[in-house]
């Protein structure tokens, strides 16, 4: 081959190679952007691009979700659909964020660069988890409101065209509201219970203290104490003014030891392979324990009694608007019809991309629409309804409960003086740094 026709050919291959690069940037098919796939540019900058583009306001929403409930890559979109002024007034750019590893580094360090810079998305649709080993968007959403990241609600919410705020779960919705107002809308909570066929009748009156239930003599009462967690069982886990622990170490140390010797005190069948299903009230942890609540079976439930007799709601998905926010009108507006009773029970996003019940109270009674998966019969939709009214604390799952989780699984008084010490003097750090 001579030298001009290799030179030739490596011509063709580099103009080739870079033919098939601008095809895969500007393909001829209609693509969705999205913040992720601009490289360095901002949220922002791509929302004004966009609207350059196509005349209509850009409302940017970052939705920090589970993935492995996702159906599709557009459960927000179709649950705007009947929101009035969508897709004519303005439109949404949605951004979410990869469940983990470096990309989900990578993301949270640039949006929260972004947020630092005066900029951001517009608004947050959050997940918070305690059962995964991941670092949520916001560690301490309460922290978070001090820190002036959201915007003040109250005003719009008095102005809520959808909402019927008389009818969200007051403890909740409260856990989003600080010295300055309401800054944080809970969509989705959950709390522990024991499932027991209805034939079952517990021998004394409930609700009752924590304490009370691991000393009962009905043994399956004592059975639904014993393997609750100890984060839902303490409540209120932090002291967000001084940024500490709102309990001792001792405190710990001594809780953990009056359940972990409850535990060993239930006979082993009742302990493992008899031991009755205790799932999260969540579609998929019910799923998981073969309950379901619309169909014939009616159950017995008891929930998870924490300290006070009381019951612990963890909020399971968020929405908050951005201080930064240009568009704070529309943002409020997309949020004020997501929390809607119907969007609450039928829409994909709650029931494909979010953990837990809808903070609708009615969620599940005989007006429910028969395309919800949370349609219940009249007896066990009485039961989570009462267990609803007995909430006394709200709380966001995240790091403390995950360090509590990790001394629950000491195996002896020894590993359990360690790990106690260990991760409270975690927890004291982590409530320090935030």
């Amino acid at each position: 081959m001579t030298k001009t026709v290799e030179s030739n050919l490596r011509r063709v291959l580099v103009l080739s190679f870079i033919f098939l690069i601008l095809i895969s940037f500007f393909g001829c098919g209609r693509k969705t952007v999205s913040p992720s796939s601009q490289g360095s540019q901002d949220t922002q900058a791509t929302a004004e691009q966009m609207e350059e583009k196509f005349g209509r306001k850009v409302i940017t929403v970052l939705m920090d979700l589970p993935i492995h409930r996702r159906m599709g890559s557009d459960e927000l979109q179709k649950s705007l659909a009947g929101l009035s002024g969508y897709e004519q007034d303005f439109m949404v750019l949605t951004e979410s964020i990869p469940e983990n590893g470096v990309e989900r580094s990578t993301a949270l360090t640039r949006i929260r660069t972004e947020i630092m810079a005066g900029k951001g998305p517009d608004l947050f649709i959050c997940a918070q988890r305690a059962s995964i080993d991941d670092t949520p968007f916001f560690n301490f959403p309460v922290k978070a409101m001090s820190n002036h990241i959201f915007m003040q609600l109250d005003d719009y919410i008095e102005k809520a065209e959808y909402m019927e705020w008389d009818k969200l779960q007051p403890v909740v919705m409260a856990a989003g509201k600080n010295s300055e107002g309401q800054q944080i809308l809970p969509l989705t909570y959950t709390f522990n219970a024991t499932f027991f066929d209805n034939t079952y009748t517990p021998e004394n009156q409930l609700p009752m203290a924590w304490e009370e239930m691991i000393g009962d003599q009905d043994l399956n009462i004592r059975v639904s104490a014993c393997f609750a967690d100890m984060g839902d069982i303490i409540g209120s886990l932090a002291d967000y003014d001084k940024d500490i622990p709102a309990f001792s170490e001792d405190e710990l140390k001594t809780l953990m030891a009056k359940q972990i010797a409850a535990c060993r005190s239930i006979p082993e069948k009742m302990a493992m392979e008899e031991r009755p299903p205790m799932p999260i009230i969540d579609l998929q942890n019910l799923s998981f324990a073969d309950i379901s609540l619309e169909k014939d079976q009616e159950y017995t439930i008891i929930p998870a009694y924490n300290l006070s007799g009381g019951i612990t709601a963890n909020i399971t998905t968020f929405a908050a608007i951005n201080r930064n926010t240009r568009y704070p009108d529309e943002a409020f507006r997309i949020i004020d019809y997501l929390l809607s009773a119907g969007v609450q029970q039928t829409s994909p996003i709650f029931q494909d991309r979010m953990e837990g019940l809808p903070v609708y109270v009615d969620t599940g009674n005989e007006s429910t629409p028969s395309s919800s998966a949370w349609k219940m019969n009249e007896t066990n939709f009485k039961q989570i309804y009462e267990a609803q009214k007995q909430i006394n604390i709200a709380k966001f799952p995240g790091p403390l409960d995950m360090c509590i989780k990790e001394v629950r699984a000491s195996r002896d008084d020894k590993e359990l003086e360690k790990k106690a010490h260990e991760q409270y003097v975690l927890m004291e750090m982590l409530l320090a740094e935030s």
